[in-house]
């Protein structure tokens, strides 16, 4: 067959192109929306065929009000200690399209909290760099704040959460704060009573005590003790130096300031009664204790002489463990009249309840 004869094939192909359309808004504070293609397939020049993928309009597009204008870390949860200084509260306008604010704003709202009141409008005041300030001098109390800003192409006003200011105070000082025998019943000094009274900063505070104790400053032990303002130790290490301190807070977390660290030192095991501080001087409200130790539990009748052989003094300690015991003398007599100068004799008389009993001697000397 000759090449005029061959039957020529023609593949034809199919012709492809497509166009882009970008489509920007129109708002300042949005760039860019999105990007759609539009494909256009044929076989025939005369017939096409469109497929559209991911198409965008602007009627379709809701602006974007994530882009918050106050930044989330500068609207919290305040505590402020009226006695130092009132209430700060500073926010940062973020407006990452470069729009300046509204004038009048940003401005805020606050209230005592759970009340019917209306809220109180304030301006902030300008600081630069888009940070803005402001001192409120509240009395007392808790408050609910939020706070609103607003540009000109921003679609509505920005308005904050809530949250709170709590203006409160510190606890102010210890009213008391002692050491005693536990349960009064005359047990040694390895078993303690820590008792405390604080001055509230704000009469309607709660406030809550944790105690520390041991035998080394830097490393003491812990207690929460929530709102109890009491604490017995137990069974302490006799003849060993121990440090303790009470710190305390409110309700808010607010805690006292500069809480001091104390010691003291328990007694060793005692072969024989004596008594600490000898002399003492009761017209200056001075006492002394008087230490023994019982071999078994029972009670121990104290009486105290005069040098003259008359007995002035009597007092029952019932319940006492076995162990070291201390009794505490305030220097006076029956009556309650201080005794005079001089040197008195002191007799522990030890029963036992087992039957047994024991008496020791000591003197006291009284000087005023």
């Amino acid at each position: 067959m000759s090449v005029d004869e061959k039957e020529v094939q023609i593949e034809q192909k199919v012709a492809e192109f497509s166009q882009q359309n970008a489509w920007l808004n129109v708002d300042s504070y949005i760039d860019y929306v999105g990007l759609s293609e539009l494909k256009y397939e044929t076989t025939n020049p005369q017939e096409e065929k469109q497929s559209e993928q991911s198409f965008f309009t602007l009627l379709d597009y809701i602006p974007n009000t994530d882009n918050v204008l106050i930044s989330d870390d500068s609207i919290k949860d305040i505590i402020s200690i009226k006695s130092e200084n009132d209430v700060f509260l500073q926010i940062k306008y973020n407006d990452k399209y470069g729009n300046e604010i509204s004038e009048g704003y940003p401005k805020l709202y606050y209230r005592k909290q759970s009340s019917s009141d209306s809220w109180t409008e304030k301006l902030f005041n300008p600081s630069g760099n888009n940070l803005f300030n402001m001192e409120l001098p509240l009395e007392y109390g808790n408050y609910e704040y939020y706070v609103v800003a607003d540009n000109e192409n921003y679609p509505d006003e920005y308005i904050s959460s809530t949250k709170l200011i709590i203006v409160s105070e510190r606890p102010h000082s210890f009213k008391n704060l002692n050491l005693s025998l536990q349960d009064g019943k005359g047990n040694s000094n390895t078993n303690l009573n820590f008792r405390w009274t604080v001055a509230k900063g704000v009469e309607s505070d709660i406030l809550k005590y944790t105690l520390f104790l041991g035998t080394d400053e830097n490393s003491m032990q812990q207690y929460d003790l929530a709102t109890e303002d009491f604490y017995t130790a137990e069974n302490l290490s006799p003849r060993t130096r121990y440090y303790w301190r009470v710190e305390v807070e409110n309700q808010y977390g607010i805690k006292m300031l500069n809480p001091i660290t104390f010691d003291f030192v328990t007694l060793g095991e005692i072969k024989k009664v004596y008594n600490a501080p000898n002399p003492f001087n009761p017209q200056k409200g001075q006492t002394t204790r008087i230490f023994f130790e019982m071999s078994k539990e029972g009670k121990a009748e104290l009486d105290i002489y005069s040098e003259y052989g008359d007995k002035i003094y009597h007092t029952v300690k019932a319940n006492l463990s076995q162990g070291n015991n201390e009794i505490v003398y305030d220097g006076k007599d029956d009556y309650g009249n201080i005794l005079y100068n001089g040197t008195y004799l002191c007799v522990i008389k030890k029963k036992y309840s087992d039957g047994g009993s024991k008496t020791e001697r000591c003197r006291l000397l009284i000087i005023k």
